[in-house]
């Protein structure tokens, strides 16, 4: 990856860190200016080109400016960049923002993608699962045609899960319903985050005979479970942002970021469990079109080691990695304790 010699580096560096700042392209005369580099603006102008060539920088237009392409983004992030400490106004900020917002889960999550935003200017994504350190009350199935039914299952909180359950021909709704009865005997009062392949495949032959009614039954369970919600904030601020002064550019970014299930399964992919590190992904061709100009910071955010969620900011390639990456560092350690105090209350 280090493949440019210190100079090159610098002057990377330096052009990356002043278009961030400025959305304009950057010229030898400025980074020279700027940045003290100790050499010419010529030679300057000569080791950009050499980045240009090599494809770590881009010349729009006829400008004679230069910007970095995602491959520079990239090495910058990889190998140049430290990440900016929050600065104390912010950590007072999220401090405060969360100490009258911790009724619920949903208050938690959604007032992280609001603070968030709120410092970043950016959008920002928060997916968890619906229930944490919710307790399970009872199950019930009610019927939807000949061969399926739904599965509810409802908790000490009262909220409702619900899922298809495909129902062998062979079963009638007082056999599910006596199913329901006795999953429910076993795993009331039980947090539903605890309920596990293997603590129902423990008992399963107290429960039922029929192998392949309580593996439809654990699968429609399993479902219930690992819902996911999605929670947005900022999502006007891209129309501050220069790159999204085109209208077709941010409407189609806009239906994106209403597709809630691409949203979810975005973030979620390529999720390594047991990795704590804040992870950037930046846009390329590979990415979907709308986000082919645009960076995601994520951070995922664990309790007993397990997954609770992930926080993601996602906004132009010209983004403030340094302050973005630090910020989600406090973050999930801030909301990963808030999230712990909050299912020991429960």
């Amino acid at each position: 990856m280090r493949e440019l010699d210190e100079r090159k580096q610098k002057i990377l560096q330096a052009i990356v860190q002043d278009y961030i700042t400025s959305a304009e392209p950057v010229g030898s005369r400025t980074v020279a200016r700027k940045y003290n580099l100790g050499i010419s603006a010529a030679t300057i102008r000569n080791e950009m080109f050499d980045l240009e060539m090599m494809g770590y920088l881009e010349q729009p237009h006829t400008s004679a400016g230069r910007t970095p392409s995602a491959k520079g983004y990239r090495f910058y992030v990889d190998c140049l960049l430290q990440p900016a400490k929050i600065r104390e106004d912010e950590k007072r900020l999220v401090q405060s923002w969360f100490a009258d917002k911790l009724e619920d889960v949903d208050q938690i999550f959604q007032s992280t993608a609001k603070v968030l935003a709120k410092i970043t200017h950016n959008v920002t994504l928060v997916v968890a699962p619906r229930q944490i350190g919710a307790k399970l009350k009872y199950i019930r199935f009610v019927p939807l045609d000949d061969r399926r039914a739904i599965m509810l299952v409802v908790t000490d909180s009262g909220e409702v899960e619900n899922s298809i359950y495909a129902k062998p021909a062979d079963v009638d709704m007082d056999e599910l319903n006596l199913l329901a009865e006795k999953l429910t005997n076993r795993l009331t009062g039980m947090r539903l985050d605890k309920i596990t392949a293997e603590l129902l495949d423990s008992f399963r032959g107290d429960i039922v005979g029929d192998l392949d009614l309580y593996r439809t039954a654990f699968r429609s369970l399993h479902q219930s479970f690992r819902k996911q919600e999605l929670y947005r904030g900022g999502t006007m601020e891209l129309l501050n942002a220069p790159e999204f002064r085109d209208v077709d550019k941010a409407l189609s970014l806009f239906g994106m970021l209403e597709e809630r299930e691409k949203i979810v399964d975005l973030l979620n992919e390529g999720r390594q469990e047991g990795d704590s590190s804040v992870v950037v992904r930046i846009g390329d061709d590979r990415s979907p079109v709308p986000l082919n100009d645009c960076s995601i910071i994520e951070a995922t955010f664990r309790g007993d080691d397990e997954v609770l969620g992930k926080i993601a900011v996602l906004g132009p390639t010209r983004m403030e990695y340094a302050k973005i990456i630090g910020l989600l560092e406090f973050m999930k350690e801030h909301v990963t304790q808030i999230l712990t105090h909050y299912r020991d209350d429960k």
